[in-house]
């Protein structure tokens, strides 16, 4: 308030008129007169000043549209150039590499693209340096250390192999990605124990998955000290698999060889277990393994101990007809097998009712029907990959035929009504 008073004051004595005094010169104007001329001169020196601003910045507008237009080239060569690696298109490639590499610097597609001109080239030295580079950039890290599990494959390095599996402890590298390549090199270079240390580490035991890889892990290390002669530590580690994946065929199959010669009623518990619990054709190979200085009698009452119950299975009445063949005892052996028969034709059993009326001087004309049908019968195959459909007769931790770790799966049992519909064997049986 007292500013407009003052204001109001100054006003009436000058006669409402502004008085401009500099240096001896006096100026008298109207307020609204002077407004204007100071509004006029603000307004022409900002546009001075722009002016000359533009001015100057015109070169470094100029440079700057070039280096977006040589990045918008370069990426776009960057792009065709990851294209053309797809297809193998070489001169491609490089063409656009060098283009890109002008403009781009530390792009994680870049160096994918210089990762393919160096494969293309089979510059393995240049080639290992970019996948060891990519190893320090998250986006890329996966695929590096796949790239290198390939690598040690490739070259048989176990060094090179156990450093790339620590690189991957990382928990962001997800163990499904490159599990393929850690099996195929374990499974050729038997580095089962550099792989059971990572797996004890990498893996979570709550999935079944998980389990069962480890399991197998540990059996192949078993399996690896059983060749070697090294009972107790393929002991040690089957212990391991068993508590992992117990009753597993072809653990229970090497249980039975390294437990040969001790306590027959606990081993015949066991094997009692296992037939209960996963019955499987191999309780044949474990009891033989097992119990291979009894003599056949002192087996066959071994067989019967174990095989109780699963009379719907073919392969038990066979197992039994077999036994009861070695024992001589061959009448009840012919009923079994044909039992057997009954439940899905195989040729082990016609085999042996050939053998049994050879072997009892009976009419040719049945022994020759038999190997007739014996012939005639197609393999039974107990294992089959899930990812192939390669048929195996014994189980294996790897499937050769697409190179698959733990693919290879037990055929279902077969029930009362299984049929060979192909050739109806069963119904060409002599009659006895």
């Amino acid at each position: 308030m007292t500013l407009i008073s003052s204001l109001a004051m100054w006003f009436s004595n000058n006669d409402g008129k502004l008085i401009i005094e500099w240096f001896g010169w006096q100026v008298t104007t109207s307020p609204a007169l002077f407004l204007s001329l100071l509004l006029s001169l603000i307004f022409i020196l900002y546009i001075i000043i722009s002016f000359i601003v533009n001015l100057i910045n015109i070169p470094r507008k100029t440079l700057k549209k070039l280096k977006e237009k040589k990045i918008i080239n370069a990426t776009e060569a960057l792009n065709n150039g990851i294209i053309a690696s797809f297809y193998g298109n070489k001169e491609g490639i490089l063409k656009n590499l060098n283009i890109a590499k002008k403009s781009l610097t530390n792009l994680p597609l870049l160096t994918l693209l210089e990762l393919q001109n160096s494969i293309y080239k089979g510059d393995q030295n240049n080639t290992f340096i970019l996948l060891t580079k990519m190893l320090d950039i998250d986006i890329l890290k996966p695929l590096a250390i796949k790239s290198l599990i390939s690598y040690s494959i490739k070259n048989k390095d176990k060094e090179l192999f156990n450093n790339v599996l620590n690189k991957s402890l990382d928990k962001k590298i997800d163990f499904a990605w490159i599990k393929r390549g850690v099996f195929h090199f374990c499974y050729e270079n038997k580095n089962w124990k550099e792989l059971s240390i990572y797996l004890e580490k990498k893996i979570s035991f709550k999935s079944k998955f998980n389990k069962e890889i480890l399991s197998i892990t540990y059996y192949q290390m078993a399996l690896d000290y059983y060749f070697v002669d090294n009972f107790e530590k393929a002991n040690f580690f089957l212990q391991k698999a068993l508590k992992l994946n117990k009753y597993f065929p072809p653990f229970m199959e090497l249980y039975s060889k390294l437990n040969k010669g001790k306590s027959n009623r606990e081993i015949i518990k066991v094997l009692k277990n296992y037939w209960l619990k996963n019955p499987n054709p191999n309780i044949e190979k474990c009891i033989d393994y097992a119990f291979e200085k009894n003599n056949n009698l002192s087996k066959l009452k071994i067989v019967t101990k174990v095989l109780i119950h699963n009379n719907d299975l073919y392969f038990k009445h066979l197992i039994l007809g077999k036994f009861k063949y070695k024992a001589k005892i061959w009448g009840s052996s012919k009923s079994d097998l044909k039992k057997s028969i009954n439940f899905r034709p195989s040729k082990d059993a016609y085999y042996y009712l050939y053998k049994i009326e050879r072997d009892l001087n009976s009419s040719k004309n049945i022994s020759e029907e038999f190997r007739k049908l014996y012939n005639n019968c197609s393999n039974i195959s107990l294992w089959r990959c899930f990812n192939c459909n390669a048929s195996y007769d014994n189980w294996a931790s790897f499937c050769q035929s697409c190179n698959t770790f733990n693919s290879i799966n037990n055929i279902s049992k077969n029930s009362n009504n299984y049929i060979y519909e192909e050739n109806n064997l069963e119904k060409n049986l002599p009659i006895l």
